[in-house]
């Protein structure tokens, strides 16, 4: 049996490391599977056999040390378990630097690196010879790889959701006794959930549901500010980190995704698959591959608060729309499900196989 080795620096609750997760499971199935973390938290199942390097971080002396510490752990655990296949999600220095022949899997805009890391990575680090592979998670990202940085090596998988798995989650019981709409992610300055909040607030439907938001990060304080400036606090619910999203997003009204940047937007899958319409602004990578517009969502533009009030009234009044939009999202969304997604990963690596 050949093995793979899935590497991110935690489980903690996010896409990147979601995705993890799903993969470690269907890989588990024809596969050796080794899922090897940087450092807790660990808030995600995997499959096959979980590996801590048990390297935190911690202040920026111990960041430096980290780079050399993970280097070795990584390039002794590759000897002595032997992988066939090395996927890198996320923090993929490290990985890179123990020139094992590996695949690296970029998440995010590149657009939106740091300047440092755009040069660093995209243009040097990923074009070592070791670097077999440079796999994007949509198309957008894939393009902005080839035309802005000239990197050729590039494949797009998109990223998997489990169908299975998610109508498991969606049998819960109802969340909340009232009607809402629902926004998930972390909370960071990219989101832009202030204009999401800003828009909800100044919209015709916030009299008539709430808003919540899954998710915690940095800009809590910040957005808890705004919502009592705004005297919303009984509209607007900040939810943190729940164990089941999918229950939410089975009984939200709608979903909203009001990012200035994304890879792909898998919550935005999610959401469908659970057959609730989405509003999502139309970010340069992502949701357009996803959401056709007026057919299983909206698209509105990135950080524009009123066309994003306009949208969610549009989606809340427009019954014939909205029932439309509805019949068509879980459908829409079949050829995420990890049994689709899987061939091309194999079809991925019977090409590095037979390549000379």
């Amino acid at each position: 049996m050949k093995k793979i080795m899935l590497i991110v620096p935690s489980l903690a609750r996010g896409g990147v490391e979601r995705v993890v997760s799903v993969l470690s499971k269907e890989f588990n199935q024809s596969y050796q599977v080794f899922v090897v973390i940087y450092h807790g938290p660990v808030e995600y199942k995997t499959y096959g056999k979980l590996i801590n390097l048990e390297t935190p971080t911690g202040s920026f002396i111990r960041k430096i040390m980290n780079n050399f510490d993970r280097i070795i752990k990584l390039k002794r655990l590759i000897n002595e378990t032997g992988p066939d296949y090395i996927i890198s999600f996320m923090g993929n220095l490290q990985p890179i630097l123990t020139f094992s022949p590996l695949i690296v899997s970029v998440h995010s805009n590149p657009d939106y690196f740091p300047k440092f890391y755009r040069k660093l990575f995209l243009k040097t680090i990923y074009k070592l010879p070791t670097v077999k592979k440079v796999i994007t998670v949509s198309r957008g990202i894939e393009k902005k790889l080839n035309s802005n940085y000239g990197l050729k090596k590039t494949k797009t998988i998109y990223n998997p959701i489990d169908l299975k798995l998610i109508k498991q989650k969606m049998l819960a019981r109802r969340p909340v006794d009232f009607d809402y709409i629902l926004a998930v992610g972390r909370l960071s300055r990219e989101k832009c959930l202030d204009i999401l909040i800003n828009a909800f607030v100044k919209s015709k439907i916030k009299n008539k549901l709430k808003l919540i938001i899954l998710g915690e990060g940095k800009e809590r304080k910040n957005l808890k500010q705004l919502i009592n400036k705004l005297d919303a606090t009984e509209q607007v619910l900040l939810f943190g980190k729940v164990d089941n999203p999918f229950i939410y997003m089975k009984y939200a009204k709608f979903f909203v995704l009001a990012s200035k940047s994304e890879g792909l937007g898998l919550v935005i899958i999610e959401a469908l698959a659970c057959g609730t319409p989405v509003i999502a602004t139309n970010c340069d990578s992502g949701p357009s591959e996803i959401i056709n517009h007026e057919k299983n969502g909206l698209l509105v533009p990135v950080e524009d608060e009123d066309a994003l009030r306009r949208g969610m009234e549009k989606l809340f009044y427009n019954v014939k729309l909205y029932q439309k939009l509805k019949e068509n999202a879980a459908g829409s969304v079949k050829k995420f499900d990890i049994r689709n997604t899987n061939k091309d990963w194999i079809k991925l690596f019977q090409d590095m196989d037979n390549s000379p």
